[in-house]
């Protein structure tokens, strides 16, 4: 830009000059003819000297026109930068504190470079340290726990070649430790103005305490089943002989013999179902 204009000034100022130059010789040649005893020197010399302060004039006031515009220019772009920049640290302010208060690690995939840029969170949840991250898909997939792999890729490449907009997976993650945690990924796929996948903004949620929950509620209920199956005979055998004292019972009443006997049956099967259920309470 600086240049195109320092051309556009001396192209004026050799139009200009050549220009003056013309007309003023065919002036001075006309007042010759005129006047041909005349000596006209020095109207040769004030026609140069008026081209030389002309020109000098003109090109002070081009070029502080000049110089004015870049300054403004310069000025401008100054001032765009730093709102820019101001911008940017409100970004980052915002991601950080949203990544503090949602425990979620924010992330940005350049797709055409094959760049992955991990903002704050990443260390403190998986406990990477900064000169053990490499910054590529590659390196971030080699995280991912081997049974969810194939399906993380599958997926990650399939809403790119189809141009979703959003992604979303649940699969484990490698910390520095050697352990797995698991989290939930969410991503937003950007595009350029030809419509090609341009980057991927996204963040991965720490999910860890609640899975595990989950998977202790599935493991106590599956226990709690096994403990029903095994031990429901146990608690059926007694409660059968109750059932069925209950119509001996009624036929006996009048019989003290056998009313007495029965009704120790009838203790001792209660007693057999309370040992039951003590059991199944023990296993609990």
């Amino acid at each position: 830009m600086k240049n195109k204009a320092l051309i556009r000034i001396v192209i004026a100022y050799l139009v200009l000059g050549g220009i003056w130059l013309l007309i003023g010789s065919q002036f001075i040649g006309w007042l010759d003819r005129q006047y041909p005893t005349t000596d006209l020197r020095n109207l040769y010399y004030l026609k140069n000297f008026i081209f030389l302060i002309g020109t000098a004039i003109a090109a002070v006031i081009g070029l502080n026109h000049h110089y004015s515009s870049l300054l403004n220019t310069e000025r401008r772009h100054k001032n765009d930068l730093i709102e820019h920049e101001k911008q940017l640290n409100d970004q980052v302010l915002l991601y950080n504190t949203v990544t503090r208060a949602t425990n979620d690690v924010i992330w940005d995939y350049d797709i055409a470079n094959d760049k992955l840029t991990w903002m704050s969170g990443y260390k403190e949840i998986f406990g990477h340290e900064d000169n053990e991250v490499i910054h590529n898909s590659f390196w971030a997939m080699t995280r991912v726990h081997p049974d969810d792999q194939a399906r993380i890729i599958y997926e990650f490449e399939k809403i790119i070649k189809t141009r979703g907009t959003k992604w979303k997976a649940e699969y484990r993650y490698l910390c520095q430790d050697g352990s797995y945690k698991h989290v939930f990924d969410r991503g937003y796929l950007i595009f350029d103005d030809s419509g090609n996948p341009l980057r991927m903004l996204g963040a991965m949620q720490d999910i860890d305490v609640r899975v595990k929950h989950e998977e202790q509620l599935i493991a106590q209920n599956e226990k709690l089943r096994e403990i029903a199956w095994h031990n429901s005979h146990e608690v059926r055998r007694p409660l059968s002989n109750l059932i069925g004292l209950i119509p001996l019972l009624k036929d006996s009443i009048g019989d003290q013999e056998a009313l007495t006997g029965l009704v120790n049956f009838l203790e001792i099967s209660a007693g057999e179902l309370d040992n039951a259920v003590l059991k199944i309470n023990d296993q609990i």
